[in-house]
């Protein structure tokens, strides 16, 4: 099958994302920038659903080979990448062993047919999910030492439009985890006071990005020992939505957290998901308030007025899912405890039930029943 397994490359041949998927597309855009991408190869859409239907239509041993030569003890990342981009809804697996990766492939492949994966398209606009090209890397650990880390980055700020670049890092800890929203991160300012250097280098390559691509972009990024490594690229829409200094119904801000998708909105305070479900069954307002959003939780976020979370970052899966259905959100709320029928925000208790308004391009959340 011609092009059914090809090495990323910025030399090779050109990848089409209908064939080989966006990630490795965008991973190409990569390289042909003359940025560092760890090294890779791509098995095609139709191969990898082949492979997960039970076929072995071409065999991963060259590539592999190719691809773990002089590598002491190799550990693969084996990643998903749809024609399109599908945020939390496929599956990554990392810490392959080459043994293994014929079983790694299978699983990412299958992952197109989750429920997760089909909650999440529709919430994206799709009627389906897309089959799944799936992307294999040599795997950097982000937790090897004091200078490592992982993070994302985006040429612009997702909610005003501004020029500048914007994102959320923590140390020690793997992308997969920033990505899901599932580990406390910061901006990347964060990132200067070990590695300046790389914070500079970062900010300029967005910029770069930016300009070459003509509109915002986004990076997924780790830094190994001190050193920046790119593992993911795309294009971006932006909000391009002005900030209001104005506080709603004369109420009073009672938390700040960080604007992840424009609009505001008032709804019913609730910490449970299954209790969302059922209010928005019944034509209710909902802000709904979580310590983390996984991917389980879209069908809740997606019908609610409101989201609200203690961990994650603009650029986790959740806050991206928010942006495309509209639905304001406000993550890593400073002070937020999230309980199982009430919050904790600025000192305060508020029950379920209590009515909040979510100001997803300011980062503020207002009561009513406290006095400005």
């Amino acid at each position: 099958m011609t092009g059914s397994i090809l090495d990323i490359t910025a030399t090779g041949p050109d990848l089409d994302p209908a064939i080989h998927g966006a990630k490795a597309c965008g991973l190409q855009v990569l390289m042909r920038a003359g940025l560092d991408v760890p090294p890779g190869f791509v098995i095609s859409i139709e191969a990898a659903t082949q492979m997960e239907q039970g076929e072995d239509p071409t065999s991963l041993g060259p590539a592999l080979s190719r691809l773990v030569q002089g590598v002491d003890d190799p550990r693969l990342a084996v990643r998903s990448g749809a024609a399109v981009s599908l945020p939390g809804a496929l599956e990554t697996i990392l810490g392959v062993a080459p043994g293994s990766i014929n079983e790694a492939v299978r699983s990412v492949a299958a992952s197109a047919g989750s429920s997760r994966a089909t909650a999440i398209a529709a919430a994206l606009g799709l009627d389906a999910v897309p089959p799944t090209a799936v992307v294999v890397q040599v795997q950097l650990d982000p937790t090897v030492d004091d200078l490592s880390g992982a993070g994302a980055a985006a040429s612009r700020d997702l909610i005003t439009g501004w020029r500048h670049a914007t994102g959320s890092f923590a140390w020690g800890v793997s992308g997969d985890r920033v990505m899901a929203g599932e580990v406390p991160v910061a901006p990347l300012d964060e990132i200067d006071g070990r590695c300046p250097a790389v914070l500079s280098r970062l900010r300029s390559d967005l910029a770069s990005l930016d300009h070459e691509s003509g509109g915002p972009v986004e990076v997924e990024f780790v830094i190994a020992s001190g050193k920046l490594w790119y593992l993911q690229f795309r294009q971006l829409a932006v909000s391009g939505v002005e900030s209001s200094a104005v506080v709603p119904f004369g109420g009073a801000i009672i938390g700040r957290g960080r604007p992840a998708a424009a609009g505001s909105a008032t709804g019913r305070l609730t910490t449970s998901v299954d209790e969302a479900l059922e209010a928005i069954d019944l034509g209710h307002s909902v802000v709904l308030a979580l310590v983390e959003a996984s991917p389980a939780d879209v069908e809740a976020m997606v019908g609610s007025a409101a989201v609200l979370t203690v961990l994650g970052g603009p650029e986790c899966h959740a806050a991206v899912v928010a942006r495309s259905a509209g639905v304001p959100a406000v993550v890593s709320v400073g002070g937020l405890g999230v309980g199982s029928d009430h919050i904790m925000l600025g000192g305060r208790r508020f029950d379920s039930g209590a009515e909040l308004m979510v100001d997803g391009t300011t980062g503020t959340i207002v009561s009513a029943t406290v006095a400005p």
